[in-house]
């Protein structure tokens, strides 16, 4: 295909790949092509193109063809690049998210009963956003607290005080996740799914998440309140929340496990677990530090 414009040999497409012009149309769009490049005209200065039909055998519908106006150079190149130059759809999708996302926190934080009770397993995402926030700003504001304190903080201190704990917080949230589906599972709806179940954690996590958020604001008060608030938001977190996704759903069995003991049961692994990573983690800080 010849193109209209600098006369160069191309591939059949859209546009030239020399200039850039948009090369002969022949479809059923011709006429919204020919408001197009009308419009260009209009702006740019320069002739419209005309239509023509061309010649075809006995018994076939002849068929338009849309020639293009002679856009100058630098005016065809402009055109197309104004046309490709749409937003980045990856950056829009994080926007989008985002979006959604900051809905769905502001509902956590007004109505975080409501909220979760109503939440199912497609707000899966969001809920692990969260926890996955949680576990990012824990260990890393109770660095930064200790540096601002004025700790003498060694070589190496950002490894083995925030990226090892990030692991084990993260290890020991979705087992705390795992202990709270089993005891719906054996007390109260023997029916739930583990994804519906982390989705309710973290919408009941997000208050716990705010208070991680606001708490540096404290630092410059005083550091002690940082520190308490810090350590009230990871106990509070691991006593009351798998209560409340316990208390989001109705009963629908009998004769199963009473739901103090199945809280019970909760509080108790999740103890144990937090023994044996605390042990793990000193004996690794004493070796290491």
């Amino acid at each position: 295909m010849m193109c209209p414009i600098c006369r160069y040999e191309t591939e059949e497409g859209k546009y030239c790949e020399q200039c850039g012009a948009r090369l002969i149309i022949e479809d059923k769009a011709v006429f919204t092509a020919f408001k197009e490049q009308a419009a260009a005209s209009e702006v740019y200065g320069v002739h419209q193109g005309s239509t023509r039909y061309r010649g075809s055998s006995q018994g076939e519908k002849e068929m338009p063809v849309y020639i293009p106006p002679d856009i100058p150079f630098h005016t065809a190149g402009r055109q197309h690049v104004e046309e490709e130059a749409v937003s980045n759809p990856y950056w829009e999708s994080i926007k989008l998210y985002g979006q959604i996302y900051g809905d769905y926190v502001v509902k956590g934080l007004k109505h975080p009963i409501a909220s979760a009770s109503a939440t199912d397993g497609s707000q899966l995402l969001n809920a692990t956003v969260s926890m996955l926030l949680y576990v990012l700003f824990l260990p890393l504001l109770g660095y930064v607290t200790l540096s601002f304190d004025g700790a003498i903080l060694q070589k190496g201190a950002f490894v083995h005080l925030v990226l090892k704990p990030m692991g084990w917080l993260a290890l020991f949230l979705f087992l705390l996740n795992v202990f709270t589906f089993t005891a719906v599972k054996l007390s109260n709806y023997p029916g739930v799914k583990l994804k519906e179940v982390m989705a309710r954690f973290g919408t009941f996590l997000t208050p716990f998440l705010a208070l991680l958020v606001i708490s540096p604001l404290f630092l410059f008060i005083n550091s002690d309140i940082t520190t308490v608030i810090l350590i009230l938001s990871f106990v509070t977190t691991v006593i009351t929340i798998p209560v409340l996704v316990m208390n989001s759903y109705k009963r629908k069995k009998t004769g199963g496990l009473d739901p103090l003991y199945a809280i019970l049961l909760v509080y108790a692994a999740s103890l144990l677990v937090l023994a044996v990573i605390w042990d793990i983690f000193t004996r690794y800080l004493t070796t290491s530090l």
